[in-house]
């Protein structure tokens, strides 16, 4: 793991060395499992929506070659999607099994019972 403390100049413009977590903050960006906004900023207050959550675990693991599925694996998450890779590799990976209706509600804030799930199923994978 890598230290980061009030010497290394901050990758985001709206998370100072004085933030409580800027230390993780900074990893998570120096081993690319986020990339922040457009605009340079991580907007740390910011709920992280479930298209995003996918985003960061499957960039955690390593951004493994995958192939995602022709016809989408959840009713609202279509090709086009920005994350619809990562979505379905959670999908694959058995990572997140979607809502009961067929949906993945990509747009919704991850909940913690939620993070908790993907977390421990992560963990799993390959086991």
């Amino acid at each position: 793991e890598c230290c980061f403390d009030a010497m290394t100049p901050p990758t985001f413009s709206d998370v100072a060395p004085s933030n409580q977590f800027y230390k993780e903050i900074e990893w998570a960006a120096s081993t690319a499992i986020t990339t922040g906004w457009p605009d340079g900023t991580f907007r740390p207050t910011t709920p992280v929506a479930r298209d995003a959550m996918a985003a960061f675990l499957y960039r955690r693991a390593g951004s493994p070659a995958f192939l995602a599925p022709g016809v989408p694996s959840f009713t609202d998450v279509g090709a086009g999607n920005m994350f619809y890779q990562q979505i379905e590799w959670m999908k694959s990976t058995g990572v997140s099994t979607g809502w009961v209706d067929g949906t993945y509600r990509p747009l919704d804030a991850t909940n913690r019972d939620a993070m908790a799930a993907f977390l421990h199923r992560y963990s799993n994978i390959g086991k």
